[in-house]
């Protein structure tokens, strides 16, 4: 008995020895396949390695957050122009089960129709045959070359946008820009998102001001749900007392600072109007610049209801107009001569039309676009300004030299309701009040850098008063004075209307011009310039707001 546990080991030890040759075997017999094999497996190998790491990236790609400040891949960063490519070397388009996901939205496609007819027009109008129109992307001004946009280019970048869409793409993924328009009326809605852009740490003391006013003060806080400052500086907020305090401030209010420049985006003045930066959850969206002008609440209401009434179009308080070319207003006139908001004048460069940029008054009637500070606009509307079929504005509006946001924004929002803006009265005045005391607000107003109550007996003709002559857009001049015109003013003023016409040429019309606050009522007067008096309304006068300035319930 004793002799068995080691035969049994000897035994188990020549199993072993055996189990080894034959794996020893086994490893030559599979090194001299790999010998043999080597380079087709490796070559297999590599391209699984390959494409399991594409996968994965591209599927990285889509989950990344849209607030990820490092990554540009998942914005919506503007894209370069499209540009027209040989048809073969084009990507092939979507499967028919996919081609709904990449149709433009319905507001794109009126606006393409609209173009395309007024195109046909435009070229039934050249008395000598229509031979093509200028289609350079810039021009000469005194010695300064200046970005423009061809005519009718929209439907060229359209064309190009179906032609060229590129599947996988994470910045024109389809999906992402579904836009859709807003509702006619929001009469349910409550409350609104005020957006700041801010670019100057030492400016922000009268900026914090107002934001004090609107998150802290009664006749604010209940219509205001959300304040947020874009800041589009390359300094530091925290770089000024002031805007420590702001910093400070946001810790406890519903204040919020979002740093576009930080989530890759460049110094752009459209950033205050794309979905990913400011990420506003209420409908209504209200402008301001940091440096103002700002309003009253009572005007500010105003507003507000107004965009309830109308939250299809863009409400702006201080209105320009653009005076159309001499057949322009003969079309406009033939169209329908009775205010109407809702019409459109072509465009056609081919027979020299040529619209200008009127400065010189801020317009209750016949309006054609709004400056942003006091401006509602619909938050279903920011999909659009960022839609990368218009790509070619956006960069336009980075490449000329006044920075035409505010006329792109209008542009773009009337094409795309059918409809020019609307315009509330920026001050309200009260008629309860003395002479004296509306005087008293008044230097209050202004040492707020507010806009001051109306006096009762103050002739306001529209035309902009020394008082409001704040914005310094550039080299410290007061660009939107109405009067004591200088070179350097009237280089502004050209450089707008360049702008302007550039813009009004790539859509190939405007629209028919706004209507005023005082539409409908006793303060109706077709026989004045501005068509309301006075021109600033007082509480008790707006049609959709009761004599102690809370709003009628008729909405619509």
């Amino acid at each position: 008995m004793a002799m068995a546990p080691a035969k049994l080991y000897r035994k188990s030890s020549s199993a072993n020895k055996i189990q080894r040759q034959q794996r020893s075997n086994s490893s030559f017999q599979f090194l001299t396949c790999l010998g043999r094999y080597g380079v087709v497996f490796c070559i297999l190998l590599a391209a699984l390695w390959l494409t399991i790491l594409w996968r994965s990236h591209s599927t990285l790609l889509k989950k990344i957050a849209i607030n990820d400040g490092e990554t540009k891949s998942a914005l919506g960063i503007p894209r370069l122009p499209f540009q027209k490519k040989n048809l073969d070397d084009l990507p092939k388009l979507p499967t028919p089960n996919d081609a709904a996901t990449w149709r433009l939205p319905p507001g794109i496609d009126a606006i393409y129709e609209r173009a395309k007819r007024d195109d046909q027009l435009c070229r039934s109008l050249e008395p000598d045959g229509f031979t093509g129109y200028d289609v350079s992307t810039r021009i000469h001004y005194q010695k300064d070359t200046i970005a423009t946009l061809p005519a009718f280019g929209f439907l060229g970048d359209v064309e190009a946008w179906n032609t060229s869409k590129s599947i996988g793409d994470p910045i024109a993924e389809p999906s992402r820009w579904q836009c859709e328009l807003p509702a006619d009326t929001e009469c349910h809605e409550s409350q609104f998102t005020v957006v700041f852009m801010a670019y100057n740490p030492d400016r922000l003391g009268i900026t914090l001001n107002m934001i004090r006013k609107m998150l802290e003060e009664e006749e604010w806080n209940d219509i205001v749900s959300e304040v947020v400052i874009v800041w589009n500086g390359e300094r530091e907020v925290d770089e000024s007392e002031h805007g420590r305090k702001v910093l400070a401030f946001a810790k406890g209010h519903k204040l919020r600072i979002v740093y576009p420049l930080k989530m890759g985006f460049p110094n752009d003045l459209m950033n205050r109007y794309h979905p990913d930066v400011v990420q506003v959850t209420s409908k209504a969206i209200l402008y301001y610049d940091d440096d103002g002008p700002f309003y009253s609440s009572a005007a500010v209401r105003g507003g507000f209801e107004l965009w309830k009434r109308h939250s299809s179009a863009q409400i702006g308080a201080m209105a320009r107009q653009l005076d159309y070319g001499p057949r322009q207003q003969k079309e406009r006139t033939e169209l329908d001569p009775k205010p109407n908001d809702s019409l459109f004048v072509t465009h056609c460069t081919n027979v020299d039309d040529k619209v200008s940029y009127n400065f010189r008054y801020f317009a209750n009637y016949d309006a054609n676009m709004v400056l942003p500070s006091g401006s509602f606009l619909h938050v279903n509307y920011l999909c659009f300004l960022w839609h990368p079929v218009l790509a070619p504005i956006r960069e336009f509006v980075l490449a000329h030299p006044v920075h035409p946001d505010d006329m792109t924004v209008s542009m773009i929002v009337s094409q795309l309701s059918g409809r020019a803006p609307r315009v509330y009265s920026r001050r309200l005045g009260s008629r309860d009040k003395s002479k004296q005391e509306r005087r008293q607000l008044r230097r209050i107003a202004d040492s707020n850098a507010t806009l001051r109550e109306d006096d009762e007996d103050d002739p306001d003709t529209g035309v902009i008063p020394s008082s409001e002559q704040r914005r310094s857009l550039m080299h410290g001049i007061d660009w939107d004075a109405g009067s004591g015109m200088n070179d350097a003013k009237q280089v502004w003023a050209d450089l707008r209307t360049i702008a302007v016409n550039a813009l009004v040429r790539y859509f190939g019309s405007l629209n028919s011009g706004s209507i005023g606050w005082c539409e409908g009522t006793e303060h109706y007067n077709p026989s004045i310039p501005g068509k309301c008096q006075p021109v600033m309304a007082k509480q008790g006068m707006l049609p959709w707001m009761n004599a102690d300035n809370t709003h009628k319930d008729t909405c619509p």
